[in-house]
């Protein structure tokens, strides 16, 4: 490799592995979400439909994304697997083959997309102005499907290896071409310039981040062509169904997991939203907020992939316990300091969508939402860990098992049976997240103890 050394995930310092591989990731994952706060802020200057409206059709534009998600996790395990072993032939091949599927399934999701989202949004409760919004700013995000679907497959090949920094570097660069574009296709009159915008609304944010994926898509295949020891034979790769029966049985557990989860959103937004817009406005707040504090934990969960994977690879079963012990502790840290932020400037967090006082319902939702989502960040960051660990292993459907029981198992029901039964309202969502959670990573540490790791046979 380039700027790692190929044996540093196998035989480096744990500590120093886990943080080299992290840190580069938690920054990217700080930069998105900060871009995601600029944006959200953008939409919110419009109004707070608009703001609602883009949260409200996220779960959809996530089952789509799921499959890419999917093919991604299973090719970055493989090959890290193949590159712990030391088999760079076999890693190379899988690469290829990864790119072949993640390219036909990505213009295949597009197209479904598009086409199926205003029924979809129907379905879920959207109704008059809301759905029209709804409706054109998801049609619109589905044109950029193909460039996650294609993003994915190339940052796969990047994971594995540990090139991390590169994968931050191409995320800052993309989320700067979304900020600067938002302004400009969102509004008449770009904030603090006396220039003259495109004026396209909330459709305008959906252009903006097509055109910041289509740059991302194509840094990536730059970097992979210039900085991977993987190439990609462009055209010349012979399709090998063998390979690709192997990704996807890594691939579909965690595609379905995700997707399952996603469609289980759908449902959840939909109850939310039949509490009334404010209501969705202030879990799309809450969550802005929250996503912040809980950015580092998600990184060390989506490092463990390539590091768990490169030393089951070379038959470190050992350091692979050791791995993910540090990397628990670690994220033990962060989400402990994380909780006790939200808790204390909850407030100051807030202010930074609504001005206290300005919108009484919302704000005082909102602030209700927050001091749940201290408690659900600290199991959040467990659940990362766990998700990462099982995916590095191979054992994908156990994190599938975690992303679809959490919610129809859990989340869904107990929502389902508050809002019939009791009078908490709101408050009985926000309850159903936090006990979802905890359950969850309870769940998973019991199928952890259960896992006999010596009998995870090298790749070779």
């Amino acid at each position: 490799m380039k700027e790692l050394d190929k044996d540093f995930i196998t035989q480096g310092k744990i500590s120093s592995v886990i943080m080299t591989l992290s840190l580069p990731l938690m920054f990217n994952n700080l930069v998105r979400t900060l871009y995601n706060l600029t944006d959200g802020l953008f939409v919110a200057r419009l109004s707070a439909e608009d703001f609602a409206a883009t949260s409200f059709v996220w779960p959809l534009n996530s089952i789509f994304i799921s499959l890419g998600i999917g093919i991604g996790i299973g090719a970055t395990s493989l090959i890290s697997q193949y590159l712990g072993a030391k088999n760079y032939k076999k890693a190379e091949s899988y690469a290829n083959n990864a790119i072949i599927m993640i390219f036909l399934l990505g213009i295949l999701s597009s197209i479904i997309g598009y086409l199926t989202a205003p029924t979809f949004l129907y379905w879920m409760g959207a109704r008059d102005s809301f759905l029209l919004k709804a409706t054109a700013y998801l049609q619109i995000s589905f044109f950029g499907l193909f460039f996650d679907f294609m993003f994915f497959g190339y940052q796969a090949i990047l994971n594995a290896e540990g090139l991390t920094k590169d994968i931050t570097r191409m995320s800052v660069i993309s989320s700067l071409v979304n900020v600067i574009l938002d302004p400009i296709f969102i509004f008449d009159k770009i904030p603090f310039t006396q220039l003259t915008g495109l004026n396209l609304g909330i459709t305008g944010a959906a252009w903006a981040t097509i055109a910041s994926k289509f740059v991302l898509m194509l840094m990536a295949i730059a970097t992979v062509n210039k900085r991977s020891n993987i190439k990609i034979s462009y055209g010349k790769t012979k399709p090998d169904f063998s390979i690709m029966s192997t990704i996807g049985k890594i691939a579909f557990p965690t595609a379905i997991g995700y997707s399952g989860s996603s469609f289980g959103f759908t449902f959840m937004h939909g109850f939310i939203q039949s509490f009334g817009t404010n209501t969705m406005a202030a879990f799309a707040i809450g969550n802005r907020v929250t996503d912040l504090v809980t950015q580092p934990q998600m990184a060390i969960g989506t490092a463990l992939t390539s590091i768990i994977g490169q030393n089951v690879g070379a038959g470190n079963i050992e350091r692979v316990k050791e791995v993910f012990k540090k990397a628990l502790l670690i994220v033990f840290s962060f989400s402990l300091v994380a909780s006790i932020v939200v808790l204390l400037f909850q407030s100051q967090l807030l202010t930074l969508f609504i001005k206290e006082g300005s919108d009484p319902e919302i704000w005082l939702q909102a602030s209700e939402y927050i001091v749940f989502s201290a408690f659900i960040i600290f199991f959040m960051g467990f659940y990362s860990g766990f998700t990462g660990f099982f995916q590095g292993i191979g054992k994908t459907k156990y994190s599938m098992f975690m992303s679809i029981g959490r919610l129809w198992f859990v989340r869904l029901p107990m929502i389902w049976t508050f809002n019939n039964f009791t009078n908490l309202g709101p408050r009985g969502i926000w309850i159903s997240m936090l006990v979802s959670n905890f359950l969850t990573v309870f769940y998973a540490f019991i199928v952890y103890k259960k896992i006999n790791l010596n009998s995870l046979s090298p790749r070779s």
